[in-house]
């Protein structure tokens, strides 16, 4: 397909609901990233508080991602996504409204039962398209994710500066108001693909992911703070967490009516896809708490200068999506595209492990534009056409259901993963330098992650270069 025939119009409000409904999500859990520590003083809460609050969020989501289409079947698709949007701005404003850790912990979980819909409803409603009106389509998804991510570091630093933190969440209000609108007047109530056999949700099963999904992000949450302290226990919480979700896998394998019919899509192309997305999320999201930590304390910018780079490179991110959306149309290589996402990533933290005080500030800006503007295209987006490219239209969605939830628990992981590498170091460099001042512990620990990221990548790399599930 030409390029021409690619952005060939006409573009619809179904389109733009597309783009909308996961630019949401990205822009909220971005600013709130970006703005944590503002968002803990404003609310009083400790870090280990504000850490609970974003395992919280994540354990709900987890939740309402795999009864996505049950709530679909019985609702319909528009109606779904009008009480989630609801549900998403009640969030909004009840954090901004908590004067307490608890009740900021609360209003993110009520975010969560609504923003959890966003990012699948956005892919799923693709499916709506045949032929070359579903790639067109298909152009929305990202440019909802990445102006999302990318435009959230500056509008948080710049609210910050104006506003204060409450800012962070009241902005969503008129965003969700519009974004339903939109859905109201472009949305189908009816699902792409119908399926025959309603899912079926079971109180046993429900049991058992809620207990091993909230237990395994309690464990993630402690880890960050204590796995020095009470390493054993966590490990044995931890176990009994993936029990849990074990034995929910086998109650739901077992049905011949399940909620979610995981041995319909999980052949060994679909797992392995899994785990290339997961490395690729914990990567994602340990970055995104280390570079803010790496470039305010570390390097000494303001947050209003590390808002704008953050934000320039994500933005760039999105002409690149469009070109690997039409290289991969014309040369599916998708192995190929995956080695180069990885040897990207590798350059990417190589540059980023030179960057001090005095480096030039090219430096700084190559390693953020190879991380954010070509590995994320590159890498993740190739690992999506490679992972659902056999999944039967009929389990589809969920799918996609699954993929998001590991997404919560990746990006999870890869935060707790951040955050230990971080004091890990730091302890390590406060032992061997004991009167270095605390900018130099934060930059000498940025350095080292990023190093130990390379390593990472060119293993990576080499591995997605041998292996033969993605040709």
């Amino acid at each position: 397909m030409s390029a021409p025939k690619l952005f060939a119009p006409p573009y619809t409000r179904h389109h733009l609901a597309i783009a909308l409904i996961v630019l949401l999500e990205y822009l909220q859990s971005v600013m709130v990233a970006f703005g944590s520590h503002a968002v803990s003083q404003g609310v009083g809460a400790t870090p280990q508080q504000f850490s609970l609050a974003a395992a919280g969020y994540a354990a709900v989501a987890v939740l309402m991602i795999l009864c996505h289409r049950w709530l679909v079947q019985r609702l319909g698709y528009r109606s779904m996504l009008r009480w989630s949007l609801l549900a998403f701005g009640a969030g909004a404003l009840l954090s901004a409204l908590a004067a307490s850790p608890a009740a900021f912990i609360a209003a993110r979980m009520v975010q969560a039962l609504g923003g959890a819909a966003f990012f699948t409803a956005s892919r799923v409603q693709i499916m709506h398209y045949r032929g070359p009106q579903r790639l067109q389509a298909m152009l929305f998804l990202p440019v909802g994710i990445m102006l999302g991510s990318g435009l959230a570091p500056i509008l948080a630093a710049l609210l910050l500066a104006l506003a204060g933190w409450q800012a962070l969440f009241l902005i969503m209000l008129p965003l969700v108001w519009l974004a339903d609108l939109v859905v109201r007047s472009a949305v189908p109530e009816h699902e792409p693909v119908e399926n025959e056999r309603p899912d079926r949700l079971h109180p046993r099963g429900i049991a058992l992911l809620a207990g091993g999904v909230f237990l395994l992000q309690f464990v993630l949450e402690r880890a960050r703070f204590e796995l020095w302290t009470r390493g054993a226990s966590l490990w044995a919480l931890g176990g009994v967490a993936c029990v849990l979700l074990l034995l929910y896998l086998r109650h739901e394998w077992r049905r011949r009516v399940p909620l979610v019919p995981y041995r319909h899509f999980a052949s060994e192309r679909y797992l392995w896809g899994m785990a290339v997305y997961g490395i690729g999320y914990l990567v994602v999201s340990g970055s995104a708490y280390v570079l803010p930590l790496y470039m305010a304390q570390g390097l000494g910018m303001d947050q209003l200068h590390s808002g704008i780079w953050l934000s320039v490179t994500g933005l760039l991110a999105l002409p690149f999506a469009i070109f690997h959306l039409m290289l991969m149309v014309r040369w599916p290589h998708v192995r190929r595209y995956l080695s180069a996402g990885a040897l990207m990533l590798a350059a990417a933290a190589l540059l980023l492990a030179q960057v001090g005080p005095d480096s030039p500030p090219w430096l700084l800006v190559a390693g953020l534009l190879l991380l954010h503007s070509l590995f994320m295209p590159f890498f993740l987006g190739t690992t999506a056409a490679a992972t659902f490219s056999l999944v039967d239209e009929k389990v589809f969605s969920h799918a996609y259901q699954v993929k998001n939830a590991m997404r919560e628990i990746a990006n999870a992981v890869g935060l707790s993963w951040g955050v230990i590498i971080m004091q890990q170091r730091s302890m390590t460099h406060a032992a061997e330098l004991p009167a270095s001042a605390p900018a130099q512990l934060v930059l000498q620990s940025g350095q080292d992650y990023f190093w130990l990221l390379a390593l990472l990548a060119l293993v990576l790399a080499t591995f997605l270069r041998l292996q033969r599930r993605f040709v």
